[in-house]
Protein backbone atom coordinates (compact mmCIF):
# COMPACT_ATOMS: atom_id res chain seq x y z
CA UNK A 1 0.00 0.00 0.00
CA UNK A 2 1.48 3.34 -1.08
CA UNK A 3 1.21 6.11 1.49
CA UNK A 4 0.66 9.20 -0.64
CA UNK A 5 -0.15 11.48 2.31
CA UNK A 6 2.86 10.68 4.49
CA UNK A 7 5.40 10.03 1.77
CA UNK A 8 9.02 10.29 3.04
CA UNK A 9 10.97 13.47 2.35
CA UNK A 10 14.66 13.65 1.65
CA UNK A 11 17.18 14.60 4.29
CA UNK A 12 20.85 13.65 4.37
CA UNK A 13 20.37 11.70 7.62
CA UNK A 14 17.33 9.78 6.37
CA UNK A 15 18.89 9.03 3.00
CA UNK A 16 22.16 7.56 4.29
CA UNK A 17 20.50 5.46 7.01
CA UNK A 18 17.86 4.20 4.58
CA UNK A 19 20.03 3.53 1.52
CA UNK A 20 22.57 1.51 3.52
CA UNK A 21 20.21 -0.73 5.50
CA UNK A 22 20.64 -4.42 4.71
CA UNK A 23 17.51 -6.29 3.67
CA UNK A 24 17.02 -9.67 5.38
CA UNK A 25 17.73 -13.25 4.36
CA UNK A 26 14.94 -15.79 4.94
CA UNK A 27 14.46 -19.51 4.35
CA UNK A 28 11.49 -20.61 2.25
CA UNK A 29 10.54 -23.98 0.74
CA UNK A 30 14.05 -25.35 1.18
CA UNK A 31 15.93 -22.37 -0.30
CA UNK A 32 17.28 -19.10 1.05
CA UNK A 33 15.84 -15.79 -0.21
CA UNK A 34 17.38 -12.34 -0.18
CA UNK A 35 14.33 -10.16 0.49
CA UNK A 36 15.39 -7.04 -1.35
CA UNK A 37 11.68 -6.60 -2.07
CA UNK A 38 11.50 -5.34 1.55
CA UNK A 39 13.39 -2.16 0.63
CA UNK A 40 10.70 0.50 0.81
CA UNK A 41 10.05 4.10 -0.18
CA UNK A 42 6.58 5.07 0.97
CA UNK A 43 5.22 1.72 -0.19
CA UNK A 44 7.13 1.55 -3.48
CA UNK A 45 9.43 -1.41 -2.96
CA UNK A 46 12.47 -3.24 -4.27
CA UNK A 47 16.13 -2.95 -5.04
CA UNK A 48 15.52 -0.87 -8.15
CA UNK A 49 14.15 1.89 -5.90
CA UNK A 50 17.54 1.89 -4.16
CA UNK A 51 19.38 1.96 -7.49
CA UNK A 52 17.32 4.88 -8.79
CA UNK A 53 17.58 6.80 -5.51
CA UNK A 54 21.37 6.47 -5.42
CA UNK A 55 21.65 7.53 -9.06
CA UNK A 56 19.54 10.65 -8.44
CA UNK A 57 21.31 11.47 -5.16
CA UNK A 58 24.73 11.27 -6.82
CA UNK A 59 23.54 13.78 -9.45
CA UNK A 60 21.23 15.86 -7.23
CA UNK A 61 23.12 19.16 -7.40
CA UNK A 62 23.51 18.83 -11.16
CA UNK A 63 19.79 18.06 -11.57
CA UNK A 64 18.77 21.08 -9.49
CA UNK A 65 21.25 23.50 -11.05
CA UNK A 66 21.56 22.32 -14.65
CA UNK A 67 18.44 20.24 -15.39
CA UNK A 68 15.65 22.60 -14.28
CA UNK A 69 15.08 20.50 -11.16
CA UNK A 70 13.52 17.64 -13.08
CA UNK A 71 14.04 14.00 -14.02
CA UNK A 72 12.37 11.94 -16.72
CA UNK A 73 12.29 8.36 -17.87
CA UNK A 74 10.96 6.18 -20.68
CA UNK A 75 9.17 3.00 -19.68
CA UNK A 76 7.16 0.12 -21.06
CA UNK A 77 3.72 -0.46 -19.60
CA UNK A 78 4.53 -3.66 -17.65
CA UNK A 79 7.65 -2.09 -16.14
CA UNK A 80 7.61 -0.56 -12.63
CA UNK A 81 10.11 2.03 -13.83
CA UNK A 82 7.54 4.81 -14.30
CA UNK A 83 6.32 4.37 -10.72
CA UNK A 84 9.82 4.03 -9.24
CA UNK A 85 11.22 7.14 -10.91
CA UNK A 86 8.14 9.15 -9.92
CA UNK A 87 8.45 8.02 -6.29
CA UNK A 88 12.12 8.96 -6.21
CA UNK A 89 11.33 12.37 -7.72
CA UNK A 90 8.68 12.93 -5.04
CA UNK A 91 11.14 11.94 -2.31
CA UNK A 92 13.77 14.42 -3.52
CA UNK A 93 11.25 17.16 -4.32
CA UNK A 94 11.98 17.12 -8.07
CA UNK A 95 9.74 17.57 -11.08
CA UNK A 96 9.13 14.40 -13.06
CA UNK A 97 8.06 13.23 -16.53
CA UNK A 98 7.40 9.67 -17.63
CA UNK A 99 6.89 8.77 -21.27
CA UNK A 100 5.05 5.55 -22.11
CA UNK A 101 2.96 4.02 -24.92
CA UNK A 102 -0.42 5.78 -24.97
CA UNK A 103 -3.57 3.73 -24.38
CA UNK A 104 -7.34 4.35 -24.20
CA UNK A 105 -8.86 5.03 -20.78
CA UNK A 106 -11.20 2.03 -20.82
CA UNK A 107 -8.29 -0.42 -20.54
CA UNK A 108 -7.84 -1.46 -16.90
CA UNK A 109 -5.36 -4.27 -16.34
CA UNK A 110 -2.08 -4.89 -14.53
CA UNK A 111 -0.09 -3.09 -17.23
CA UNK A 112 -1.89 0.22 -16.53
CA UNK A 113 -1.21 0.40 -12.78
CA UNK A 114 2.30 1.85 -12.84
CA UNK A 115 1.37 4.75 -15.11
CA UNK A 116 -1.51 5.67 -12.80
CA UNK A 117 0.79 5.44 -9.79
CA UNK A 118 3.31 7.70 -11.52
CA UNK A 119 0.58 10.29 -12.06
CA UNK A 120 -0.65 9.94 -8.45
CA UNK A 121 2.94 10.52 -7.27
CA UNK A 122 3.10 13.80 -9.17
CA UNK A 123 4.62 12.92 -12.54
CA UNK A 124 3.44 14.35 -15.84
CA UNK A 125 2.66 11.47 -18.19
CA UNK A 126 3.56 11.74 -21.87
CA UNK A 127 2.09 9.31 -24.39
CA UNK A 128 3.65 7.98 -27.58
CA UNK A 129 1.98 6.26 -30.51
CA UNK A 130 4.75 3.71 -31.06
CA UNK A 131 4.17 0.92 -28.51
CA UNK A 132 7.59 -0.65 -29.06
CA UNK A 133 10.54 0.13 -26.78
CA UNK A 134 11.94 2.52 -29.37
CA UNK A 135 8.86 4.78 -29.08
CA UNK A 136 9.21 6.00 -25.47
CA UNK A 137 13.02 5.92 -25.68
CA UNK A 138 13.07 8.26 -28.68
CA UNK A 139 10.46 10.50 -27.01
CA UNK A 140 12.59 10.70 -23.85
CA UNK A 141 15.55 11.95 -25.86
CA UNK A 142 13.37 14.62 -27.45
CA UNK A 143 11.90 15.58 -24.07
CA UNK A 144 15.40 16.05 -22.66
CA UNK A 145 15.94 18.63 -25.41
CA UNK A 146 12.58 20.29 -24.65
CA UNK A 147 12.79 20.37 -20.87
CA UNK A 148 16.45 20.00 -19.97
CA UNK A 149 15.50 17.30 -17.44
CA UNK A 150 17.93 14.59 -16.34
CA UNK A 151 17.10 11.25 -17.95
CA UNK A 152 16.95 8.24 -15.65
CA UNK A 153 17.63 5.05 -17.53
CA UNK A 154 18.54 1.95 -15.55
CA UNK A 155 21.09 0.98 -18.18
CA UNK A 156 22.86 4.30 -17.64
CA UNK A 157 25.56 4.71 -14.98
CA UNK A 158 25.78 0.95 -14.82
CA UNK A 159 28.90 0.89 -12.68
CA UNK A 160 27.23 2.97 -9.96
CA UNK A 161 24.11 0.78 -10.09
CA UNK A 162 26.13 -2.43 -9.78
CA UNK A 163 28.13 -1.08 -6.87
CA UNK A 164 24.95 0.01 -5.09
CA UNK A 165 23.52 -3.51 -5.44
CA UNK A 166 26.81 -5.06 -4.37
CA UNK A 167 26.53 -3.72 -0.81
CA UNK A 168 23.52 -5.98 -0.18
CA UNK A 169 25.69 -9.09 -0.48
CA UNK A 170 27.28 -8.35 2.90
CA UNK A 171 24.78 -10.34 5.01
CA UNK A 172 24.68 -13.44 2.80
CA UNK A 173 25.78 -16.60 4.59
CA UNK A 174 29.28 -17.87 3.82
CA UNK A 175 27.65 -21.26 3.12
CA UNK A 176 25.82 -20.04 0.00
CA UNK A 177 27.36 -21.57 -3.13
CA UNK A 178 24.80 -20.54 -5.79
CA UNK A 179 22.73 -17.38 -6.30
CA UNK A 180 19.73 -17.33 -8.67
CA UNK A 181 17.77 -14.32 -9.86
CA UNK A 182 15.85 -12.74 -12.69
CA UNK A 183 17.60 -10.60 -15.29
CA UNK A 184 15.70 -7.80 -16.98
CA UNK A 185 18.45 -5.24 -17.52
CA UNK A 186 20.74 -7.68 -15.72
CA UNK A 187 22.37 -4.98 -13.60
CA UNK A 188 21.06 -6.45 -10.34
CA UNK A 189 22.66 -9.84 -10.94
CA UNK A 190 25.84 -8.23 -12.23
CA UNK A 191 25.88 -6.13 -9.06
CA UNK A 192 25.51 -9.29 -6.99
CA UNK A 193 28.64 -10.61 -8.70
CA UNK A 194 30.52 -7.44 -7.74
CA UNK A 195 29.33 -7.89 -4.15
CA UNK A 196 30.52 -11.49 -3.98
CA UNK A 197 34.02 -10.29 -4.77
CA UNK A 198 33.75 -7.23 -2.51
CA UNK A 199 32.80 -9.24 0.57
CA UNK A 200 34.89 -12.29 -0.34
CA UNK A 201 31.90 -14.65 -0.35
CA UNK A 202 32.68 -18.24 -1.44
CA UNK A 203 29.84 -18.32 -4.03
CA UNK A 204 30.74 -20.53 -6.99
CA UNK A 205 27.92 -19.75 -9.43
CA UNK A 206 25.44 -16.99 -10.28
CA UNK A 207 22.48 -18.02 -12.44
CA UNK A 208 20.62 -15.23 -14.22
CA UNK A 209 17.23 -16.25 -15.64
CA UNK A 210 17.04 -13.82 -18.53
CA UNK A 211 14.00 -12.16 -20.10
CA UNK A 212 16.05 -10.44 -22.81
CA UNK A 213 19.60 -10.00 -24.08
CA UNK A 214 20.12 -6.86 -21.96
CA UNK A 215 22.24 -8.70 -19.38
CA UNK A 216 24.80 -9.60 -22.05
CA UNK A 217 24.81 -6.03 -23.36
CA UNK A 218 25.24 -4.53 -19.88
CA UNK A 219 27.86 -7.11 -19.00
CA UNK A 220 29.86 -6.02 -22.04
CA UNK A 221 29.28 -2.29 -21.55
CA UNK A 222 29.58 -2.00 -17.77
CA UNK A 223 30.73 -5.14 -15.94
CA UNK A 224 33.56 -6.03 -18.31
CA UNK A 225 35.06 -2.55 -17.89
CA UNK A 226 35.38 -2.88 -14.09
CA UNK A 227 38.88 -3.32 -12.66
CA UNK A 228 39.86 -6.95 -12.18
CA UNK A 229 39.79 -6.63 -8.38
CA UNK A 230 36.00 -6.05 -8.51
CA UNK A 231 35.14 -9.02 -10.72
CA UNK A 232 33.51 -12.28 -9.64
CA UNK A 233 35.84 -15.25 -9.99
CA UNK A 234 33.12 -17.88 -10.27
CA UNK A 235 30.71 -18.82 -13.08
CA UNK A 236 27.91 -16.69 -14.51
CA UNK A 237 25.26 -18.85 -16.17
CA UNK A 238 22.66 -17.00 -18.22
CA UNK A 239 19.59 -19.11 -18.99
CA UNK A 240 16.67 -17.92 -21.08
CA UNK A 241 13.36 -17.84 -19.23
CA UNK A 242 10.88 -20.32 -20.69
CA UNK A 243 8.21 -17.67 -20.08
CA UNK A 244 8.19 -14.54 -22.28
CA UNK A 245 8.43 -11.07 -20.75
CA UNK A 246 4.78 -10.15 -21.27
CA UNK A 247 3.46 -13.37 -19.70
CA UNK A 248 2.08 -12.93 -16.16
CA UNK A 249 2.92 -15.91 -13.94
CA UNK A 250 0.94 -15.97 -10.70
CA UNK A 251 2.51 -18.63 -8.49
CA UNK A 252 0.61 -20.22 -5.62
CA UNK A 253 3.24 -19.41 -2.99
CA UNK A 254 3.15 -17.78 0.44
CA UNK A 255 5.90 -15.41 -0.64
CA UNK A 256 4.39 -13.27 -3.39
CA UNK A 257 6.75 -12.93 -6.32
CA UNK A 258 6.42 -10.38 -9.09
CA UNK A 259 4.40 -11.95 -11.91
CA UNK A 260 6.46 -10.39 -14.69
CA UNK A 261 9.90 -10.93 -13.19
CA UNK A 262 10.75 -12.98 -10.07
CA UNK A 263 8.04 -15.62 -10.49
CA UNK A 264 9.71 -16.86 -13.68
CA UNK A 265 13.13 -17.16 -12.04
CA UNK A 266 11.62 -18.92 -8.99
CA UNK A 267 9.79 -21.37 -11.26
CA UNK A 268 12.97 -22.10 -13.19
CA UNK A 269 14.99 -22.61 -10.01
CA UNK A 270 12.50 -24.97 -8.34
CA UNK A 271 12.17 -26.97 -11.58
CA UNK A 272 15.92 -27.30 -12.13
CA UNK A 273 17.72 -27.14 -8.77
CA UNK A 274 17.10 -29.44 -5.80
CA UNK A 275 16.12 -27.84 -2.50
CA UNK A 276 19.16 -26.49 -0.70
CA UNK A 277 19.33 -23.60 1.76
CA UNK A 278 22.82 -22.93 0.42
CA UNK A 279 21.14 -21.86 -2.84
CA UNK A 280 19.99 -18.26 -2.49
CA UNK A 281 17.22 -16.66 -4.54
CA UNK A 282 17.69 -12.91 -5.04
CA UNK A 283 14.25 -11.24 -4.87
CA UNK A 284 14.75 -7.80 -6.45
CA UNK A 285 11.22 -6.49 -5.86
CA UNK A 286 7.53 -6.63 -6.65
CA UNK A 287 5.17 -4.23 -8.43
CA UNK A 288 1.70 -3.22 -7.33
CA UNK A 289 -1.13 -5.42 -8.62
CA UNK A 290 -4.06 -3.54 -7.07
CA UNK A 291 -6.31 -2.50 -9.97
CA UNK A 292 -8.05 0.10 -7.79
CA UNK A 293 -5.02 2.38 -8.30
CA UNK A 294 -5.92 2.81 -11.98
CA UNK A 295 -7.22 6.24 -12.97
CA UNK A 296 -7.71 8.17 -16.20
CA UNK A 297 -4.44 9.62 -17.44
CA UNK A 298 -4.03 13.29 -18.27
CA UNK A 299 -1.96 12.63 -21.38
CA UNK A 300 0.69 15.08 -22.55
CA UNK A 301 2.53 15.09 -25.88
CA UNK A 302 6.06 16.18 -26.74
CA UNK A 303 6.48 18.49 -29.71
CA UNK A 304 8.17 15.61 -31.50
CA UNK A 305 5.22 13.30 -30.87
CA UNK A 306 2.78 15.97 -32.06
CA UNK A 307 4.61 16.05 -35.41
CA UNK A 308 4.42 12.26 -35.60
CA UNK A 309 0.68 12.42 -34.84
CA UNK A 310 0.14 14.73 -37.81
CA UNK A 311 1.99 12.28 -40.03
CA UNK A 312 -0.08 9.39 -38.71
CA UNK A 313 -3.30 11.32 -39.37
CA UNK A 314 -2.27 12.15 -42.92
CA UNK A 315 -1.39 8.51 -43.54
CA UNK A 316 -4.72 7.38 -42.06
CA UNK A 317 -6.67 9.77 -44.26
CA UNK A 318 -4.72 8.61 -47.30
CA UNK A 319 -5.58 4.98 -46.57
CA UNK A 320 -9.25 5.83 -46.03
CA UNK A 321 -9.42 7.72 -49.33
CA UNK A 322 -7.92 4.76 -51.18
CA UNK A 323 -11.07 2.75 -50.48
CA UNK A 324 -13.28 5.16 -52.47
Amino acid sequence: MIDFKNFPKFSEEHFHNWINELTPIQEYEGYSIKRDDFFNLGGVTGGKVRQCSKLVYDNLDYIKEECNGGILTAAGLPSPQSCIVSAVAKYFGLKCIVTVPIYPSHLKDYNRINVSLAQKLGAKVYGVGNPNTTGPEKDAKELVKETGYFQVKFGMNGKDVMRTVSNQVENISDNVHTIVGIAGSGLSMLGVMVGIKKFNKPVKKVIAVSLSDYINRNKKEWYNTLPIEEKFEGELQVVKSPRPYQYKLNLDTDVKFDMTYESKAWEWMTNNLEQDTNILFWDVGIKEYDLSYIEDINWNKSEYEKILDKGREIKKQSINHSFF
